[in-house]
């Protein structure tokens, strides 16, 4: 568009305005200088149009990498730091398209990356998160750079044979003999917390004095912590999820392990209500809590569970004494109860004459009995 503006010393006047995307799909309204006739101006917008065009011409040949690190600048301030880790690590299983125009895509590129990743020693699961990360690298450069979509529709994931997660989980009986080797308070403490209330690690990596209301007997579970930022000795962010943020009531004996770790922590000239109940000053690190649970299982004659096994365990305690899915899955903090259920159903009886059972011994067919018996007399 061209129009005037106040006058130059020299009598330029004339400008084009124009409105266009740039390669971040961000609008642009750039007003050029002025210049002395309208032709002028009319001529000068119809080169800086085609500077514009050839601009995007050229950005339709990106590459995955380059695209992998625009993606990545994209993202960063819509999702934690930790989360940031596990883009890289998943960018690293597409390193073989790194040189391969977004354009140039195609199913027989497709299929050599996915024969590799499927050669992989990995989960189909975790397989699926790397075939998630190219789909959405191709959709930001389709958006952005208006590179091409077509093969979206050959990425489909792989099939999960109705195969659980991997999980293992100690019984009661097993906990207590794992237990019984812990001659640590702290790290007693620590282990009843994962097994009992079902923390996940990082939440419970976070877990400071201000989290505690020792006269409600109540947690706030309101924060996680990672270790595996670089430059950082550790992070504390927000919860996995929005229900994660939950308030439990804590057990009796697990209350009067605190209160003992509490005024252990307390003799320190330096103590604050900040510091975190399992460390301290700077918390658990990861490194110890995977040697601690080795030690302690190998010295209980125990195979070794993971961490997050602990609270699968706990899912399992709960369970088995009947606990209802919908009460399991606020304790734990899931974000939906089919969470819960896809997780943990298998560990629900399903021996369907406990249903029959219940139904036999409903009065309603004792009832149901005397009338027939009567109008059989009659």
């Amino acid at each position: 568009m061209i129009t005037k503006r106040t006058p130059t010393k020299d009598g330029r006047k004339y400008v084009f305005i124009i409105r266009y995307k740039d390669i971040y799909g961000k609008t642009i309204q750039y007003q050029s200088p002025r210049y002395m006739t309208a032709k002028e101006a009319k001529e000068q917008e119809a080169i800086y149009r085609l500077k514009v065009s050839e601009n995007k011409v050229n950005r339709s040949g990106i590459t995955f990498k380059d695209v992998k690190r625009e993606y990545y600048e994209y993202m960063k301030p819509k999702i934690k730091p930790q989360s940031l880790v596990k883009y890289n690590v998943l960018y690293g299983h597409l390193e073989p398209i790194d040189n391969v125009r977004v354009n140039d895509f195609n199913l027989d590129i497709y299929n050599k990356l996915y024969n590799e990743i499927e050669k992989k020693d990995l989960s189909a699961i975790y397989k699926n998160k790397i075939l998630g990360m190219l789909r959405c690298l191709i959709k930001y450069s389709n958006k952005y750079h208006n590179t091409s979509d077509e093969m979206l529709k050959f990425i489909e994931n792989i099939t999960l044979r109705n195969t659980k997660k991997e999980m293992d989980f100690y019984t009661f009986d097993e906990y207590t003999k794992f237990r019984s080797v812990i001659n640590d308070d702290e790290w007693r403490l620590w282990f009843d917390m994962l097994y009992f209330m079902g923390f996940r690690k990082g939440e419970l990596q976070a877990l400071t004095y201000t989290d505690i209301d020792p006269i409600k007997k109540e947690v706030s579970i309101t924060k996680t912590l990672t270790t595996k930022l670089k430059g950082t000795e550790f992070y504390v962010s927000s919860p996995k999820t929005k229900t994660s943020n939950r308030i439990l009531p804590i057990p009796d004996n697990i209350m009067s392990q605190l209160e003992i770790n509490f005024q252990k922590y307390k003799k320190y000239t330096n103590f604050g209500n900040s510091w975190f109940v399992f460390g301290g000053i700077t918390p658990f690190k990861d490194t110890n809590i995977s040697n601690k649970n080795m030690q302690y299982s190998k010295l209980a004659n125990l195979r070794t569970i993971r961490i997050h096994d602990f609270r699968h365990s706990c899912a399992s305690l709960l369970i088995n004494q009947n606990m209802p899915i919908t009460l399991v899955s606020r304790y734990l903090g899931h974000s939906k109860v089919s969470i819960t259920l896809d997780t943990y159903s298998h560990m629900y009886k399903s021996d369907l004459n406990t249903l029959t059972d219940y139904i036999n011994k409903l009065k309603f067919w004792k009832m149901l009995s005397q009338v027939l018996s009567r109008a059989t007399i009659k």
